[in-house]
Formats: structure tokens, sequence, C-alpha cells
């Protein structure tokens, strides 16, 4: 008996020494991988924001010039703002990130300005936006200084928490941009002057201005002029920008095609309507049919197409126009001419993501022809579900906003009017057309894994009087723009430069995972409360109000009989009870939230180590039995 009990004892101070041994060496691992091998990570964010791309990895890989970054952190006066010590963390583990993935040639220095030092001034002198903390004068600077080896310089005034989800490309394409200082070259096929250059639409030969957009496009790159003829597109070129394609030869037709399929950047500006070549139609002339531009044989080969002969219309987000003579003028809604904005324009998109509003008119819709997911196609611009597709002839010659918006019926169809194209597509041209060619078709591309192409359904977008305001100051123009056109077809050319990794980078997801059960609960503790406060709120105004009363009724030198004097007094008792039972209700839903957030909180940390030496334990109580069954069949115990 007692050697049994032995044993037994033995068993249970085995398993508890066991695991014992395991917790120690779980903390004794965590201490050692604190201080010997913090350079292994592992990214367990739902969104992976530790993880970089495999877009940014390549260039910055591939950075061969070194690269110089300075953080900028109040790291002393952040204690009270800890979304923001949330969002520093992010950014500083990218850019520790990316100092590793270069080998050391981006060289990151973190600083911290702290009130009234040195560094602060320096911080100022860089052009960092310090925000005001309070009346002593101390500012708060979350930004960065970003420079290359010929002091070419980047100010980012101050990290935008709104713009989280953009933080890797606005980074990566910085770091890219001071990389690599050679502006990209963009080449331009248009059937509109848009550079200028002579018009003789008129009848009488005219010149034409470029259009306000071409002085800011060469501001940012190098714009060559390909002619609407051209039939080969040099190597040189790095990006392409089609404008208003009508009547193309099938020799630039397939030069078209073999760039896109060679996997640089395009952007497509085509109209079933172009009411920019309407204005330039000379008088007498009005009769003549406006071309459409589409590049129907290229998309439909591609995966897509934009509606042949078909024009957009949006009851909702049509522009006011005023109709009749200046002494009998009715505004109606031309449905054709669109003010688009809010949701319409894609959130999650860096083209898109912070623009206001867009102009179009007379645009067509993408639709896509593959049932199967080798083409991608994201909108860009869009219509509401109050929306229809008008034929363009009724428009051809002469508009009628009133006889259109009579006429509406919508389909509930959400249109696409601008959509970046990727994904996997074949050439356009056969093998006989290409023998029927006039072109080099030596190194033909029959295929390409994919496409990253960027298609608007309006030239107008492009015109001047779309989205600019001029009027003459003192003989001079006074531009002013009217709309975020400029800034869209700037960001699109911007999104498709650097090549295939700065093309295919996209927006991530945020660091700012609340806990949404918190959240429910406390806008229904909220709601609650202010059911209860509005009541406590009105019970204490008229009780004040009777308070008044009684106090106005008093005696000339301010004196109050007996009756009055205790009707004030339990007046007064009253409203401070009141007035705590508020501080109270508000104090109970603030303590109810932070109990809550606490409570999982620990859960979140604690649930899993405790299910782990939970799950051990059963393991080892299983073990022991199995044990003892042994021990008993070999007849070491009874």
């Amino acid at each position: 008996m007692k050697k049994k009990n032995r044993l037994n004892l033995s068993l249970k101070n085995v398993a508890f020494i066991k695991i014992i041994s395991v917790v120690l060496v779980f903390l004794l691992f965590n201490i050692l991988s604190l201080k010997l091998i913090t350079g292994i990570k592992f990214d367990l964010t739902f969104n992976k924001l530790y993880t970089v791309t495999d877009n940014t990895y390549n260039i910055i890989r591939n950075i061969e010039e070194p690269i110089n970054i300075k953080l900028f952190f109040s790291d002393s006066l952040s204690n009270d703002i800890p979304q923001i010590r949330e969002y520093e963390k992010r950014v500083r583990e990218l850019l520790l990130n990316y100092k590793k993935i270069s080998d050391s040639k981006i060289n990151l220095e973190i600083l911290d300005p702290k009130p009234f030092t040195d560094l602060e001034d320096l911080a100022s002198l860089y052009g960092l936006q310090g925000l005001q903390l309070n009346q002593e004068g101390e500012k708060f600077y979350f930004g960065a200084v970003i420079t290359n080896s010929v002091d070419d310089a980047v100010v980012i005034p101050f990290f935008d928490v709104a713009r989280e989800q953009f933080l890797e490309y606005d980074l990566t394409k910085t770091i890219f941009n001071l990389a690599n200082t050679g502006r990209p070259i963009i080449g331009l096929i248009s059937g509109l002057p848009f550079i200028g250059g002579v018009d003789n639409s008129s009848g009488t030969v005219e010149l034409q201005d470029p259009f306000y957009l071409h002085s800011k496009i060469t501001e940012l790159f190098e714009l060559k002029d390909l002619s609407i003829k051209t039939t080969s597109i040099p190597d040189e070129i790095d990006q392409l920008l089609v404008i208003h394609p009508t009547s193309l030869s099938k020799e630039t037709l397939y030069a078209i095609d073999q760039f896109v399929l060679s996997g640089k950047g395009a952007i497509f500006f085509v109209d079933p309507f172009s009411e920019y070549e309407k204005t330039r139609t000379p008088s007498n002339q009005k009769t003549r049919e406006i071309p459409e531009s589409n590049l129907e044989k290229l998309f439909n080969k591609w995966g897509f197409s934009v509606e042949p002969g078909m024009v957009v219309g949006d009851v909702v987000n049509g522009r006011k126009v005023s109709l009749g003579n200046p002494n009998d003028q009715k505004i109606v809604t031309y449905i054709l001419w669109l003010a688009l904005q809010d949701k319409l324009l894609s959130r999650d998109d860096i083209i898109t993501s912070n623009l206001d509003y867009v102009f179009f008119k007379s645009a067509g819709a993408i639709k896509n022809l593959v049932s199967n997911n080798s083409l991608e196609i994201t909108p860009l611009v869009s219509t509401s579900q109050n929306s229809m597709l008008v034929e363009r002839f009724k428009m051809q010659f002469r508009a009628d906003p009133e006889a259109l918006l009579n006429n509406f019926v919508p389909t509930e169809d959400i249109y696409t009017l601008g959509a970046r194209i990727k994904g996997s597509v074949v050439s356009a041209f056969s093998e006989q057309e290409l023998n029927e060619l006039v072109a080099d078709t030596e190194g033909h591309i029959k295929k390409n894994k994919e496409i990253n192409i960027i298609v608007y359904t309006d030239t107008d977008i492009l015109s001047d009087d779309t989205w600019l305001s001029q009027q003459d100051m003192f003989g001079r123009d006074n531009i002013t723009p009217i709309a975020d056109n400029g800034r869209l077809v700037i960001n699109s050319i911007e999104s498709m430069s650097g090549g295939k990794n700065m093309i295919n980078l996209r927006s991530r997801g945020t660091s700012n995972r609340p806990f949404e059960i918190v959240e429910n609960m406390q806008k229904d503790a909220e709601l609650a409360f202010r059911e209860k406060e509005i009541s406590l709120q009105q019970e204490l105004e008229e009780t004040e109000k009777k308070l008044s009363e009684i106090k106005s009724g008093g005696t000339k030198n301010g004196n109050y009989d007996l009756e009055q004097s205790k009707t004030i007094e339990a007046f007064n008792i009253k409203i401070s009870k009141i007035r705590r039972e508020l501080r109270e209700v508000q104090r109970e839903l603030n303590q109810d939230i932070k109990n809550l957030e606490s409570n999982l909180k620990i859960l979140n940390i604690w649930l899993m180590p405790i299910l782990v030496l939970l799950l051990f334990a059963s393991l080892k109580v299983f073990s022991l039995k199995r044990k003892k069954v042994f021990y008993k069949s070999i007849g070491r115990i009874k």
C-alpha cells in the first residue's frame, strides 16, 4: 500500500514539475527573444500591416543610391494621443523594414523634437507642421524629411492618420522618385489639339492654345507627341496617353496593342460624344456628325467594351443648366452633364481617394465581356443607381435637356465611367491580320499575363471649360479649378508611372481595429443615457424655473417668509440631487465601457496562453491515466 502511494505521489510530482518547467521555459523564451532575436518578427495583424507587399520589396531592394530619412515624432508629448502613437509605431516599423530590405541603403534617423529645443527649430526649418497642444506654446510634430544623394528633398509635413491605407504607397512612391531622378516619358496619341498648334476646323487657320492640363503634365513628366498616325512606339516611352482616338489605322492600333501587352501602363480617354468637338464645328457644318472614339477592336478583344453609341444619364448627379432667354429662364437638370462625388469616386484607390468631385460631359459606360476571372475591372468613377443609357443621336445636333429629363427612366444599374483594368489578355490581331499590316511584326506578343491600363469614357473631362473658371483680372487670366478633373488626370498618370511594381501598388488596411462589441455597447448606452439625461435636464430646468419664480416673489429687500425659504431650500436640494444623478449616470456609462474594454483586452492577451496550458494539463492527466493502466497491466500497481 505504501509502495502504491509513493508511486502515485511520484507521478503527481513529475507532472507538476513538468508543468512548472513548461511555464518557466515559455517565460525564458520570451525574455531571450526580446534580447537576442529582435530581428525575427511575426506579423499576426488582420491586414498584414507590418509586412510589405512584393511590389514594395522589389522597389526597395533595387535601390542603388542612398536615401536618408529623418522621422520627427514628439514622443514626449504623445502620451495623451494613443491613436497617433499607434500610427507612429506602424510608420516606424515600416521604415525600419525598408532599411533592412535595402541592405542599409536607406538610412533612418528617429528624432524627438522636444519643445523649445534645437531639434524643434530644425523641424520648423524643414517645414514640418507643428500642432499646438496648449497655451504654453508646446507643439507636437509627426512628419519626415526624405533626401537623396544629390540633396533632393521631399517633406511630409504631418503623417495624416486618414491616409493610413495609403501609407506604404506614399512612402514607396516618394523613395522611388528620389532614387530615380529621371522624369518618366509619356507618349501622347491624341485626336484633340491637346498640345495646341494650328487649328483649321472652323474653316480658317487659327493658332490653338494647349489645354491647361498640358502645362500641368509637362511640369511633372516629359511628354512626347507621337501623332495620331504613328505606326510605332519608341522603347523609351514609359507610359502611353491616348486621347479621343478616332479613325486610327490598323498599324497605329497594332502599335498600341503591343505596347499594352508589353506590360507598360496606358491611359485611354475615349468618348461616345465629344462636346469639345461639337464646339469646334463651324456654324455652316452643324449637321456634320461628331465622331465617337471607342477602340472597339482593341477593347473587345481584351475583354471589355465601352457601350457603342450610348451616353450615360444620371438624374441624381446631373448638373443644373439654364434654359430660355434671360427674361424667362428655367433651371433644369441636364442628366448627361454629371457632377460626381463622395462614394461615386472610389475611396480605396490612390487616384480618387482625396478628390471632392469631378465633372463629366456625355460619358460612356464600361462593360466587362468576360465571365471568368482573367480580367479585373476596378471602378474609379461611377454613377448612382438612378441612371440610364441614352442614344447619342439624341444630342447629335441639338440636345434638349428638358426632353431628356422628361423621358428619363432609370435602369437601377450603376455604370462605370472610369476604371483600372488589369489581367491576362490576348493580342487583338490574328496571324492573318499580321500579314496584312505594313508594320514591323517581329517579336509579336500574342498574350500577356497582366496588362495595366486605365480607361475613362469621356474626353471632355480634359477640356478647360469643363473644370476651370477663367476670369480676366486687369488684363491677366485668373484660372480657378471648379472641379478635381486635373487632379484625377495627374493622379492617374502618377499611379501608372514607375514600372510594374509601382503600378501594382495598392492601398492597405488600417491599424484601427475597434472592438465592435464595445462600440455597439457604447452607442446603446449613450442612447439610454441621452434619454435619461434629457428627462433629468427637463426636470432640472422646470425646478430652476420654479425656484426663480419663488425668488422673484420675495420682498424688496430680498427677504423671504418662512414658507418661501423652506420651498427654496427644498428646490436647491432637488437641483443638487438631479445634478448628482446626471453625473452618476455619466460615470456609470464610462465605467461600464472601461470595464468591458479591460475585460476584452485581458481576454485577447491571456486567452491563448491559458488555453495552451489547459490543453497541456489535460494531455498530462490523460497521459498519467494511461500510465496507471499500463502499470496495472504489468503488475507494478494494483
